[in-house]
Parts: C-alpha cells; structure tokens; sequence
C-alpha cells in the first residue's frame, strides 16, 4: 500500500515511511490525529543491510545483538529526519508527538545485552531481573520544549494515554484506568504485567511460574535482593485489581458506559 522501497525487517525502511507519510500529515484538516506504525526495528534481528549500517560494533557485527543496534541507529537517524520534516512543514510548533515501542526488544538476557543494559555482573534474581529489563522506549516531544527531562516514575502503555492528554490539558475519562506519568510521581509509581507481575518504585513481585512458587516471589527494585512474599501483597493485590478491571472494560465493551456522566 505504501509503494516500493527498501526493506528492514518486517516492512518499508523507516525513513522511507516517514518521508511519505509526511506529505499525508500536511493534507490533512487541523487538528489531527495521526497512529504511525514503524517496522524496521522488530525481532528476530537476523539480518540488517549492509549499505545502511553506520555503525562499529565490532564482535557484535553480524549478531541479534548487532543487528538491533544497527536497527535502532536506523531508527534514530529516521525520527530526527522526521522531526526536522515536521519543521519544515510548520507542524512542529503545534504537534505533540509521542514514541514508545509496543514490547521489549525480545532478545535474551546474553551477557553481553546486560553489559550494554548496564547491569555486566547482576546479583538480581533472574526472574526479577527479566522483569526489570522488560522496558520500553517512551518520549514525549512537546511543542517549543515546554516540558523537558526525565520522568523517573515506573508505567506501563495504559498510563500513556492519560499522559498525553494531561500536557493537552484535557482530564483523563472514568474509563481509563492508567494516570499520567508526570515528573515526581514517584509515590504512586506502578505497572502491571499482563501475568499478574507488578512492579512500582521499591518492589518487583512476580507472578507464578516454573520457577516461582504458586504464592508468587517478591523482590526489593532495583537491587533485586529476595524479601518475604508477604512485602509484596499489597503490591500483587493491585495488580490483580487493575487486570480485572482492565479485561472487563474489553469483554464487556465498557468504555463508553464508563465515559458517560
């Protein structure tokens, strides 16, 4: 549907997409909203172009490893080339434009991905460091960089949304169940994953598995060292909380029922 071009990973090179979708953003009325979905960056990272790579990874060439760095770098080089398009065209001073990935980068946990990950010789349990490391990228560019740096508070995709519409000035709808990611939030830092894992700014609980017992495991964050199952019941309990409100919005399709007066 987007024509010919060159291929990285699962689709049209990213800065072939954006180039073409640019000219898209400027036909369209104001305001809008537009979903743009990249595919250069995607497992298994088993190959990448050679007439793209820029950069030297030595022992690293020609490994997933390698292959995902040379991907994000594509990646990088492709949203800069964007955002100066959107300048060009007289966007920029009034778009918002938000980034994040939909899932971690699926590459195990090598040593060398935790040496690049920061964390060489780790005495984190695996199971909470797995957890840990289970990030994704999440930026938010706000025009004339009227808000600038880090939030260090821990979410998750369902506080994305409410996130963006705090800087739009619009209050978050009783259907949503996510809060906005704003600078020292940290208090009510918190993230669920879809198995019943949590994780908020002191404490990684992790749900059960093979490896875990049936009560689950608690673990202190980000040192990973083991605490008592029971540090962590508060934790496990909101966590169980949210999924269930979550999944009955979906299968019960109530997000407009909730969103009335």
């Amino acid at each position: 549907e987007l024509g010919p071009g060159p291929v990285v990973g699962w689709g049209l090179a990213d800065d072939a997409f954006f180039a073409r979708m640019v000219p898209e953003l400027v036909a369209m009325p104001r305001p809008f909203f537009a979903f743009l979905v990249t595919l250069s960056l995607h497992h298994p990272y088993d190959h990448f172009p050679e007439d793209l790579k820029r950069l030297d990874l030595g022992p690293l060439e020609g490994s997933n490893l390698g292959n995902y760095l040379h991907g994000m770098h594509h990646l990088d080089r492709s949203l800069a080339g964007l955002f100066a398009d959107l300048a060009d065209a007289g966007l920029l001073a009034d778009t918002v434009v938000a980034i994040y990935g939909d899932h971690d980068s699926r590459l195990p946990l090598s040593p060398d991905h935790l040496r690049l990950a920061g964390v060489a010789e780790s005495p984190t349990a695996p199971v909470a460091l797995s957890l840990q490391l289970d990030r994704i990228a999440g930026l938010v560019a706000l025009p004339g960089g009227q808000v600038h740096g880090e939030v260090t508070a821990v979410g998750g995709h369902i506080d994305l949304a409410p996130t963006l519409l705090h800087y739009l000035g619009v209050a978050t709808p009783r259907s949503f169940a996510g809060r906005p990611l704003l600078p020292g939030a940290d208090d009510q830092s918190f993230a669920v994953f879809s198995d019943g894992s949590a994780i908020d700014h002191g404490r990684v609980f992790a749900a059960p598995t093979r490896e875990i017992s049936h009560d689950g495991a608690c673990f202190e964050h980000p040192s990973g060292a083991r605490l008592e199952r029971r540090a962590c019941m508060d934790l496990s309990q909101r966590a169980r909380d949210l999924l269930l409100m979550s999944r009955t919005v979906a299968d019960h399709d109530l997000a407009r029922t909730l969103a009335d007066p």
